[in-house]
């Protein structure tokens, strides 16, 4: 197969027409490290320390110059990219002739049948055409790791050998063996390979002299002796009693018939457990309880015993009652046959490792408790390789590599539960195993109990037992006879401390899917350190998942649906109403504490503040922490008190919306107002839903809710909330096109908040009053109430009207014809809307950039902010900006005397929109345009 990239040998781009691209040197270099980084950004500072021992000044530019050049070849431009501060090539695993190798590699040690795993391997092996990057001027850095590419070339080699050995080809693999020792002499696996095949050939002289040529080399270069197994098959060919073929023995239970999916989970374990490492490969497969551990482990143990040919050693370790390593020590050493079982654990693990040194064996451990169960039962040589199963990740499990397992894919969970009842029954009726499915969460237990008892019952229905599982606790109807997901769970629970069994139950009892330590401390009433320490108990119990730390820099815990379930339960059978209530309060309260910290970065709500002291009790970002802890405040407006609830739902709905989240806001604010303990309250959410209501200029909605809110507040005689729905009514009017209505209405609701020294109420009410002003052409008045605003806009808080402040003077100084000054505003507003990470203000404001550029002659950046504001516009699916921001560009390319491309834009324009005004435009232009032809 020819690869579009070649890095096995001469680095090689393959283009379209057959031929190859040429390349200097230097190019080489650079993109063989890309290459060897394929998929991965790789930093500038990582690609000098690659190309260059000692990188020249002008390092950085010549790298940019290398990647310019490097873009202009065809097959590279669409796939070297620009990430951060560095590049990264993007490619299929079948352009790159390494990707291909490694994957193929991974595929063979999948082969149960040595002919097929051989086969494999001889293609793997074959895609090398010489040495790694072999024309490439590389730095020490980089020529280390292509050493590695060569040590996994030799391992494929010996493991071809292996295989090629075990299917009776003998003498096919004596080449390829001595070619490989001719340039590694000292790889003493690769000498006992040929040896051995050279005896199983007849070919008795020929593997003894091989055995003192690898004497020689380990001397000569080394200075030692062969080791213990070359030294004991050179007396194996010499007495003529060679070790059979195959000496093994098998332990491990039954594999798993109906078995679907976790094909990239069984390729990581192949890779991770395949011979050749310096140490003994140990992997855990970890997860919570029912994910489907056990079953993994033993699949993959079975499809990998012909990696293993000295046999699998199967022990079951003992969940909730850990079995010691005394026991679970004397009960391997009789399994590999042991003439003593000696009293210690230190002599029986002494002896258990010198029974498995230098053999190649898998030994599978399930249902670890802890790293000290582990640690006795690891071999002490390479070859070997262990699986470990355990509900927690046993991070103290020396070299270990973890394996973490969560529920799979709908697709695999669907084909599992067709497995157990029978495809055509769950074909029959897809939204019924849908929902059997949704409600098993998708765990392999509970889909396996789900599908028994439809087995039991070939005549029910499928969605007989999709109803019962909705209406009842699902956890009632996922048991038959001995598989009861409950009881499962229980056996985990029952394991814990108390204080991570109250953990536990608070979570359920919040509902709580995924959590940061400060929510469990508040459920708990406790300091972090308590959660903290409960959280890490209920992580190595497997009845929650560890997350890495997210962008707010906290760690998270999450917990599959069935256990928050479970864990519901237990709160309400171990804890008082007294302490439930009392649990809830404490977190919803903090909710809103940090929430109106957090709010603090974004638009405050449009309703009278409410007098409070901020205290700072997280560190870091809190628009990071708003973005993380999102989830868990929406939940907590469903669980708080009345007027809790509606604190958290007004604080947070700006940061939805601003985020893009209007819907959850507007759903938040809907529930708070369906349960108001009172007017007020009620009164205060109208507004904000208003508000959102003008802000996507659904002005038929909103002035409805303005109306109702102007009797509402007339009735509670709330006049400063009425100011509010003054202003409210202004922005409807000028929305609707008529400023001169607005503005007396905008003119009494500044004198109000004025009054009142409400600055969100007033910057809200003058950023409208600028808006009045720009569209009457009043430019002068609207720069001067922009300013006036902006010397009220300090508070980061007030960052939105800051943006369209700066936004209106430009477009007013614009159409002044002042266009630098109005260039210099448009860049304050988007570099505003940048730092706070608002989208909505960049794009509106890099369209005004754009057509100020046009106006000043600087087509190439007005196309090139133009063409990224369109892509903006497109990606958010706002239809009427990216109309706008093509009609822009056909202005700016018709000004370039590009008539044919102008069109392009004004139809694309035309197309997009229905808004009657800029059709009629774009329609103007293209008329113009075919007179003119």
């Amino acid at each position: 197969m020819h690869h579009r990239f070649g890095l096995l040998g001469p680095v090689l781009v393959r283009l379209d027409d057959g031929g190859y691209a040429r390349l200097s040197g230097r190019q080489r270099s650079v993109l063989a490290v890309l290459l060897l980084h394929a998929n991965t950004p790789v930093t500038r500072g990582r690609l000098e320390a690659a190309v260059w021992d000692s990188p020249p000044a002008s390092a950085v530019a010549n790298l940019q110059t290398y990647v310019a050049q490097l873009r202009r070849i065809e097959p590279v431009a669409g796939r070297l990219v620009t990430r951060g501060s560095g590049y990264v090539l993007e490619v299929a695993p079948d352009e790159v002739d390494l990707l291909a190798f490694q994957d193929e590699v991974r595929q063979a040690r999948l082969e149960a049948e040595p002919a097929a795993r051989a086969d494999r391997l001889r293609r793997a092996i074959d895609l090398w055409r010489g040495h790694a990057a072999e024309d490439a001027p590389l730095s020490a850095v980089a020529s280390a790791q292509l050493a590695e590419l060569e040590d996994q070339l030799d391992e494929a080699r010996c493991e071809w050998a292996e295989a090629g050995l075990a299917a009776g080809r003998h003498a096919d693999v004596v080449g390829e063996l001595r070619a490989m020792l001719a340039e590694h002499p000292i790889r003493e696996r690769g000498w006992e390979l040929l040896i051995l095949a050279l005896s199983r050939a007849g070919r008795r002289a020929e593997a003894l002299a091989a055995y003192r040529q690898a004497r020689a080399a380990l001397v000569s270069e080394l200075g030692i002796e062969p080791g213990p197994a070359l030294r004991r098959l050179q007396s194996d060919v010499l007495s003529g009693e060679l070790p059979p073929p195959s000496r093994s023995i098998c332990q491990l239970p039954a594999d798993i018939g109906d078995f679907v999916g976790r094909e990239a989970e069984l390729a990581r374990l192949s890779a991770l457990c395949s011979p050749g490492a310096p140490v003994p490969p140990v992997v855990v497969i970890t997860g919570p309880p029912g994910v489907g551990k056990s079953t993994l482990a033993l699949h993959a143990a079975h499809r990998f015993r012909p990696a293993f040919p000295d046999g699998q050693l199967y022990l079951r370790l003992g969940v909730p009652t850990p079995r010691t390593p005394a026991a679970l020590l004397a009960e391997l050493l009789r399994a590999l046959n042991a003439h003593v079982i000696p009293e210690s654990v230190e002599e029986r693990a002494t002896l258990y490792r010198s029974l498995v040194a230098d053999r190649s064996m898998l030994i599978v451990l399930e249902d670890a408790a802890d790293e000290q169960q582990v640690v006795p039962l690891l071999p002490g040589t390479p070859r070997s390789a262990v699986i470990v199963t355990s509900r927690g990740p046993l991070p103290a499990l020396p070299g270990a590599s973890v394996v973490p397992l969560a529920v799979p894919s709908p697709e695999e969970a669907r084909r599992l539960l067709e497995g157990i009842v029978g495809e055509a029954r769950v074909r029959a009726d897809l939204d019924a195993a849908t929902s059997i499915l949704h409600a098993c969460g998708l765990l392999p237990l509970a889909i396996r109990v789900a599908g028994a008892r439809l087995a039991t019952r070939p005549g029910w229905p499928l969605r007989v037992l999709a109803d019962r599982l909705s209406s009842a606790g699902a956890l009632d109807e996922l048991s038959i006879r001995d598989q009861d997901v409950r009881a499962h769970f229980a056996v985990s629970y029952a394991a814990l401390p108390g204080s991570a069994r109250r953990a536990f139950r608070l979570l359920g009892l919040a509902g709580l899917r995924s959590a940061a330590e400060w929510a469990v401390a508040a459920l708990m009433g406790g300091s972090l350190r308590e959660a903290e320490q409960a959280l890490e108990r209920l992580t190595l119990a497997g009845l929650v998942t560890a997350d890495e730390s997210g962008q707010s820099g906290q760690s998270r815990y999450r917990m599959h649906d069935l256990l928050v379930a479970y864990a519901r339960e237990r709160a309400y059978a171990e804890e008082s109403p007294a302490e439930r209530h009392a649990a809830v309060a404490r977190f919803t309260g903090e909710c809103l504490l940090l929430l109106r910290e957090a709010a603090q970065e974004y638009p405050p709500p449009m309703i009278p503040p409410t007098p409070w002291t901020a205290t700072r009790r997280l560190t870091g970002s809190w628009r990071d922490w708003l973005h993380a802890e999102r989830a868990t405040l929406i939940t907590a407006v469903g669980l708080a008190e009345p007027r809790t609830a509606a604190g958290i739902a007004h604080h947070l709905s700006p940061f939805l919306v601003v985020n893009g989240f209007a819907d959850e806001a507007i759903g938040l604010l809907e529930q708070v107002a369906r349960r108001s303990p009172d007017q007020r309250t009620a009164l205060l959410t109208g507004l904000v839903l208003a508000d959102i209501a003008l802000e996507h200029r659904r002005l038929s909605d909103a002035r409805a809710m303005l109306e109702d809110l102007a009797r509402r507040s007339s009735t509670a005689a709330d006049r400063h909330a009425a100011l509010y729905v003054t202003t409210g009514f202004g922005i409807c009017h000028l929305l609707e096109g008529d400023p001169e209505t607005a503005r007396p209405l905008i003119t009494r609701a500044i004198a109000g908040f004025h009054a009142r020294g409400d600055p969100g109420g007033l910057v809200n009410a003058l950023i409208t009053a600028a808006g009045i002003r720009m569209t009457t052409g009043e430019h002068g008045e609207a720069i001067s109430v922009c300013r006036r605003g902006l010397a009220l806009t300090g508070e980061r808080r007030y960052g939105d009207y800051t943006v369209r402040f700066h936004r209106i003077l430009g477009i007013s100084l614009y159409e002044m014809g002042r266009t630098e000054e109005a260039i210099h505003h448009y860049e304050e507003s988007i570099g505003l809307s940048r730092e706070l990470g608002w989208g909505p203000g960049e794009q509106i404001t890099l369209r005004r950039l754009g057509e100020a550029y046009g106006r000043l002659g600087r087509f190439e950046e007005a196309t090139a902010v133009l063409a990224r504001c369109r892509e903006m516009f497109a990606a958010t699916g706002d239809a009427y900006g990216e109309a706008l921001t093509a009609y822009t560009l056909g202005e700016v390319t018709l000004a370039q005397g590009r008539p044919d491309e102008a069109r392009s834009f004004f139809v694309r324009c035309h197309t997009l929109t229905d808004e009657p005004a800029l059709r009629a435009r774009a329609h103007a232009h293209l008329t113009a345009l075919s007179h003119a032809e």
